[in-house]
C-alpha cells in the first residue's frame, strides 16, 4: 500500500473509527492557523482586479473532486455563446523553462502539466500555465483577447482575484472525516464552502455528503462518457472515435484522485476490468504499462497525454463530459451580465 492509499483509506473511511490520524492533531492546529491567517489577509489586502471575469473552479479536499470537466464543460459553454474564454493552471507536476507557459498540442506533460495538457486538447482553447495563476490570466488576456479567465484549481491561490468561485464535492466522497491536512483531507475548514458562489457536487451526493454540506449542494453534475481517442501517429493530436474496444476484459489505468469512479465507469459500459491505480498526476514508462500485449488498455485522458510518445494500438482513452442543470449555467450567465453591467 503506497502512503497516499494509506491516508486515503483514512481520510475517506467507510464507518467512523479510531486512527493513528489522532497522532497529528497538532500539526493540523496549526496548519488551520496559517489557512485561516492567509484567507484573513486575503480578504483584508485583496489582489488587483483584472478587466475581465475570472471564475476559479476548485475544491476544498486534496486529491480530485472533478473540477477539471467542470472546467472543460463550462469553457465549451462559453464558446459556443460567442466568448473566447482562456484557462489558468498551475501547471501541477510539470515544470517549464519559464514563465507563464503556453500549452500547444506539441508540448510535453513534464513541462504544462497532464491536465493542462488533457483541457487544451479536448477544448482546444488557449491555456497559460504558471504557479503566478494572476501572471498567467494576464497573458491570455494580451495575446489572446481572451473576455473570460477559468482557473482549473486556485480556490486557495489568493493571489489571483476572481469574480465568481465554484466549488467541487466528490459526492461519494464529500469531506471525508472533516480534518484539515495532514489528519484529513481538508485544505481548508469545511465552512469555507459557505462563501463560494456555487458548490457543485460530482455526481449524486452520498447521505453522508449531504450531512456534511446540507444545503448547500445546489448542483449536481455527472460525468457522462462521450468518446474514445486514439493518438495519430504524429502523437500530437487524437482521433476521436466513436466506439471502442469491444466490451469484455480489460486494463483499466487511472492516475486520478479517485480511480474507483472510472474504474465503476468501465464497469457500467459493460467491461470486466482489471484495475491498475496509480497515485494522481503519476508519470508513466512504457514498461509499467505492458501487461499482456492483447487486452485492451483503457486510460484516462489526463492519463492518455503522459503516454502518447509511446502510445500502442490496442490502448484507448475515455473521454467523459461534465452534464449540468441549465440552472447552473443560468447562474454563471447573470454572473457575466451583471460584471458587464458594473
Amino acid at each position: 500500500m503506497s502512503l497516499e492509499d494509506w491516508f486515503n483509506k483514512r481520510w475517506y473511511p467507510e464507518r467512523e473509527r479510531a486512527s493513528l490520524l489522532s497522532l497529528l492533531a497538532p500539526v493540523e492546529s496549526l496548519y488551520r492557523s496559517i489557512s485561516r491567517r492567509r484567507r484573513r489577509l486575503a480578504l483584508e489586502d485583496p489582489p488587483p482586479s483584472l478587466p475581465v471575469p475570472v471564475i476559479v473552479v476548485g475544491n476544498i479536499t486534496a486529491g480530485g473532486a472533478g473540477k477539471t470537466p467542470l472546467v472543460a464543460e463550462l469553457a465549451r459553454w462559453l464558446r459556443d455563446r460567442g466568448m473566447n474564454p482562456g484557462i489558468v493552471s498551475r501547471g501541477y507536476g510539470g515544470r517549464a523553462k519559464q514563465y507563464p507557459y503556453q500549452v500547444t498540442a506539441q508540448s510535453h506533460p513534464l513541462e504544462s502539466g497532464d491536465e493542462p495538457l488533457m483541457l487544451h486538447l479536448v477544448t482546444g482553447l488557449p491555456v497559460m500555465v504558471s504557479p503566478d495563476r494572476a501572471e498567467a490570466a494576464r497573458a491570455l488576456i494580451d495575446y489572446h483577447q481572451c473576455d473570460v479567465i477559468l482557473s482549473d484549481d486556485g480556490l486557495q491561490h489568493y493571489k489571483l482575484w476572481r469574480s465568481l468561485e465554484i466549488c467541487v464535492v466528490d459526492g461519494q466522497r464529500g469531506l471525508g472525516n472533516g480534518r484539515l491536512l495532514p489528519r484529513g483531507p481538508l485544505r481548508e475548514p469545511a465552512e469555507r464552502l459557505r462563501t463560494v458562489d456555487l458548490v457543485v457536487s460530482n455526481g449524486e451526493p452520498q447521505e453522508r455528503v449531504k450531512s456534511q454540506c446540507g444545503e448547500l449542494l445546489e448542483f449536481h453534475m455527472k460525468l457522462a462518457p462521450s468518446s474514445w481517442h486514439q493518438f495519430n501517429l504524429d502523437q500530437t493530436s487524437t482521433l476521436k472515435l466513436t466506439s471502442g474496444p469491444e466490451p469484455g476484459p480489460c486494463h483499466g489505468v487511472a492516475a486520478i484522485g479517485n480511480p474507483q469512479r472510472f474504474f465503476r465507469e468501465l464497469r457500467q459500459l459493460g467491461y470486466k476490468v482489471t484495475e491498475q491505480p496509480y497515485a494522481d498526476h503519476h508519470q508513466f514508462s512504457a514498461q509499467e504499462l505492458q501487461f499482456d500485449g492483447v487486452t485492451p488498455v483503457i486510460m484516462t485522458m489526463k492519463d492518455a497525454v503522459k503516454c502518447r510518445d509511446f502510445w500502442q494500438s490496442h490502448w484507448w482513452a475515455l473521454e467523459v463530459r461534465g452534464q449540468l442543470p441549465d440552472l447552473f449555467f443560468q447562474r454563471v450567465h447573470h454572473h457575466l451580465q451583471s460584471f458587464r453591467c458594473d
